[in-house]
């Protein structure tokens, strides 16, 4: 009976195979093992598609990898992707700037139209700008880092002519054998201030779209990328065999300019795919986009922020992503994500290091290392305008002492915009107003540690009490005030994966 009933399972489960399981195989819809395996497809690259036919969005361009079976894949919950891989990293080094905001000698008389722009601006050394980066492209290739990372916002508003003048000097760089980077921010697309200043009028010229954006730095990160976003210029680049960098393009430009950014959706998933991959091989990820992840400013609390911060959040804290690099600001400023007051330092949380502006003094760039044991250590370094011109003969005094300059600049550009502000008191007390406002503004800009309580003890400070609040000026005095009271010039950031997770 036994014998007669095992025939007859048998003879079942072969006439279930010769049915269902045979033909899927067949067709393929029936997979030969449990394991999977990413996509494979080609990096779109010029030898395959002339430029007319390529357009972004490009699609996602995995690397292959060995299939996995379920045995070997960490376990997943719904909060976390398992356990984390403890690797040794490659000793690595990056340098990063932001908002160079480029300008081209050749777009302008240095005439009245040009003045316009300066005394409304927030104290870019626009004049000097092709020295503030030749200074610092000789800076960068005396450290030669393993890579140099340029966070968006390179030209003053996405002029062709300053993008391609800018895309040449990089080349020095890229020369010197140290990988440039790129990605954009929002001034450097679709925008529809493109402007030349001659005389007394700014006139409006060329522009650049997408594709006219990757087709100048193509050869800084974009034709290297090991895939890209279906739904955004981000790209991934594989540094080295223990760190990539996830260079995120964050930017709305279409239909319309927009000065605040957000992470598309397709760009989040295409995100969480190579998150996923990197955190099974202990591989360390430093994503790198230009708007803000976090609310860092009190003074500038609108378009800094992406759009759909939380959810990017999520994503990167996922996979124990240390740190997030952006720009925008224009503000150094470097802080850790805590979902609550009084979480220890044993708890983990992404940090957000924010770059300020490259062209406004102190002209301040940032060097990374990942260390050995997956830790980073972050600085911030000056461009060291006035050495430069010494040594190439400059006689213009401006660049000889450029610390007295920029100081003398800024207080003259910022601190005639304060002045009209500051309405109905005696000149001598607006004076004061002003100084104490300039003072906080270039401690603020630089990330220097400002000592809240002291500076409520000056003169100026309580004459603003008095005669200004409330308004906005008395306000963004008391956010400069209160974000200063951490320093924003240096940070160790632990390996995430030694600590402990909410």
């Amino acid at each position: 009976m036994k014998k007669k009933l095992f025939l007859l399972l048998l003879l079942l489960f072969a006439l279930f195979a010769v049915v269902y399981v045979i033909p899927g195989i067949l067709d393929g819809t029936v997979p030969l093992t449990t394991g999977s395996r990413l996509p494979e497809t080609e990096i779109p690259g010029p030898e395959m598609e002339t430029m007319e036919e390529k357009t972004f969005p490009y699609e996602t361009v995995w690397t292959e990898s060995e299939p996995e079976t379920e045995e070997s894949m960490p376990p997943e919950t719904e909060d976390t992707p398992g356990e984390p891989v403890e690797r040794e990293k490659i000793v690595t080094d990056i340098i990063f700037a932001s908002d160079i905001h480029y300008m081209s000698p050749d777009l302008t008389d240095y005439g009245t139209a040009f003045d316009e722009l300066i005394d409304n601006g927030d104290g870019k050394v626009v004049a000097y700008m092709p020295q503030i980066w030749q200074a610092f492209a000789e800076e960068v290739i005396a450290a030669h880092p393993d890579a140099l990372v340029l966070s968006g916002d390179l030209t003053i508003n996405g002029e062709r002519v300053n993008h391609e003048e800018l895309a040449k000097k990089l080349e020095e760089i890229e020369t010197a054998g140290i990988p440039v980077l790129v990605i954009p921010g929002n001034h450097d697309i679709n925008n529809p201030y493109a402007t030349a200043y001659f005389g007394e009028s700014q006139s409006f010229i060329e522009n650049v779209d997408p594709v006219g954006f990757w087709e100048i730095y193509r050869n800084y990160g974009y034709d290297e990328a090991a895939g890209y976003a279906p739904d955004s210029m981000s790209y991934l680049y594989i540094l080295n065999d223990t760190t990539w960098l996830m260079m995120l393009d964050t930017c709305i430009y279409e239909p319309d300019n927009e000065v605040d950014g957000e992470i598309p959706n397709g760009t989040m998933e295409w995100m969480e795919e190579w998150l996923k991959s990197a955190y099974a091989e202990g591989i360390t990820v430093i994503p790198v986009g230009h708007h803000n992840l976090q609310e860092l400013s009190s003074v500038y609390v609108e378009e800094c922020v992406l759009r759909n911060h939380r959810e990017v959040m999520e994503i990167f804290e996922r996979y124990l992503t240390p740190v997030y690099f952006s720009g925008h600001l224009h503000v150094q400023r470097i802080m850790k994500h805590i979902s609550e007051p009084g979480i220890t330092d044993e708890i983990y949380g992404i940090w957000e290091i924010v770059s300020n502006s490259l062209i406004i003094p102190p002209c301040q760039y940032g060097n990374l290392t990942l260390n050995a044991d997956g830790s980073l250590s972050y600085h911030t370094g000056n461009v060291d305008v006035s050495s430069w011109a010494a040594k190439h003969g400059e006689t213009n005094p401006d660049l000889l002492d450029f610390p007295a300059f920029s100081d003398t600049y800024i207080r003259s550009v910022v601190g005639r915009q304060a002045y009209k502000l500051i309405e109905d008191i005696p000149d001598e007390l607006k004076e004061v107003m002003t100084d104490f406002y300039v003072d906080l503004y270039q401690d603020y800009y630089a990330g220097r540690h400002i000592n809240y309580s002291e500076k409520r003890k000056e003169f100026g400070y309580q004459l603003w009490t008095r005669f200004m609040n409330p308004s906005i000026q008395y306000r963004q005095v008391e956010g400069m005030l209160r974000d200063g009271m951490a320093g924003n010039h240096h940070v160790e950031i632990p390996n995430p994966i030694f600590l402990e997770r909410e």
